[in-house]
């Protein structure tokens, strides 16, 4: 597969449109979370012009084919933009504009691999196509029992603006978690990915009925959103070409989130407001750029972990910090358990803001091995299937996202999956 995409200067140039609608859209939702990054903010025109400089790496995104790094480097690229904004308004203590540089290395250097490194690795053992049907019809069944297994630790329904507070108090055994990460973050999306494609749509409908039934058992917020976001997807990568689906994926929504946004000026739609607003451009797009300015912060002033939140680095190095990151962050600043991504825990945390580029492009390296085992399949398969994971690594670890959140397990699958049977069914 050649990683550089041949040149359409009509395609291309609406796709950079595109991006570059979305850089300025971004920014003035943005305003519309802090408040205070307006014209008359003596930082206002330093964040405008750091922004734009963003707009160099729009030719990327334009010369590269589609592939799984494509929509994680799109979704990096937006959370790295949105922490350059919000950096300038920030009242966190550190050196900003160290922050900003190493923001953008590592985002530069870990869309390298994510973007072209496009090598197919050739299956030497694929599932036919009935054996998937089977297996699949299977996950979902066994879906049904963990889903009951977890009710009996407990559960609620409740708004995702009450899940915070009760979410602690459900506590499920270590090997429960492990199988409702993958579940949730995998299986149940690559289900839904394989029946949408097959035109099998009442198992689709089953697969999304059963992802929103977990939320009631775990109050995640990304559960809650996954059964409208993974349709979403696919309707997008059905209609549109694919990096263009890609960018509109965050576009449209970012959009009626500031509608909403801007309805609530003209009367009592608060509720639209919450679920809206708050669901898609505060928790989606915003969350995972306050979280880079948070982990600055924090290890401006204290010790770097050295991978140490990592369980068996810990098992063998101990570590500084006696809970995870995110708690730890939900100690220090009280916003709720703060993880972040890779670049602000394998990155700013491991191993400081001045070598994070080096362990963003490592990073890069390790993700793109969803492009290889991936390049067999349809566009919007990938896309759909990978719906939750790219949630998930904009807002994790990825060491968790790989093992707690089975991405891991997302690309073996991707590996056995059958390709000539879904090329002929790709849009």
């Amino acid at each position: 597969m050649r990683p550089i995409q041949p040149l359409s200067t009509r395609r291309d140039g609406l796709l950079a449109l595109s991006l570059g609608v979305f850089l300025i859209l971004t920014c003035v939702s943005l305003t519309e979370v802090l408040h205070n990054s307006v014209p008359r903010h003596h930082q206002f025109w330093q964040a405008v012009a750091s922004v734009l400089a963003f707009a160099l790496l729009i030719p990327l995104f334009t010369w590269a084919r589609f592939s799984f790094g494509y929509i994680i480097g799109f979704n990096f690229y937006c959370m790295i933009v949105s922490f350059t904004w919000l950096s300038h308004f920030s009242e966190s203590v550190y050196d900003h504009r160290q922050a900003r540089w190493s923001a953008a290395a590592s985002l530069l250097l870990s869309l390298l691999p994510l973007l072209f490194q496009a090598r197919p690795f050739k299956p030497r053992f694929t599932l036919s196509l009935q054996t998937m049907n089977r297996l699949l019809l299977g996950l979902l069944a066994f879906a049904l029992v963990v889903l009951a297994w977890n009710a009996f630790y407990g559960f609620a329904f409740v708004s995702t603006a009450e899940a915070d507070r009760l979410r602690g108090t459900f506590l499920h055994p270590a090997v429960l978690n492990y199988i409702n990460g993958w579940l949730i973050g995998a299986l149940l999306p690559f289900a839904f990915a394989w029946f949408a494609t097959q035109k099998r749509y009442v198992a689709a409908a089953l697969s999304i009925v059963l992802i929103a039934a977990f939320y009631p058992v775990l109050l995640n917020k990304t559960v809650a959103f996954a059964g409208l976001w993974l349709p979403l997807v696919f309707v997008l990568f059905s209609l549109f070409e694919a990096r263009r689906a890609t960018v509109l994926s965050l576009l449209l929504p970012l959009v009626v989130g500031l509608i909403a946004a801007w309805l609530t000026h003209f009367g009592p739609t608060d509720k639209i407001f919450g679920f809206v607003f708050g669901g898609v451009n505060y928790r989606m797009l915003a969350i995972p750029a306050i979280a880079l300015d948070r982990y600055f912060d924090f290890f401006a002033h204290h010790d770097l972990t050295h991978f140490c939140q990592i369980g068996i680095i810990r098992s063998f190095t101990g570590c500084p910090y006696q809970f995870q990151l995110g708690a730890e962050m939900e100690q220090h600043y009280h916003i709720g358990n703060l993880n972040g991504s890779l670049f602000a825990t394998e990155g700013i945390a491991s191993v400081g803001p001045i070598l994070a580029p080096l362990s963003a492009l490592v990073c890069g390296f390790i993700l793109s091995i969803g492009n290889s085992v991936s390049a067999h399949l349809p566009k919007r398969f990938v896309a759909t299937s990978a719906g939750v994971a790219i949630q998930v690594l904009v807002n994790v670890p990825l060491s968790a996202s790989l093992l707690s959140n089975g991405l891991l397990l997302l690309f073996l699958l991707w590996y056995v999956t059958p390709a000539e049977e879904e090329q002929s069914l790709e849009i």
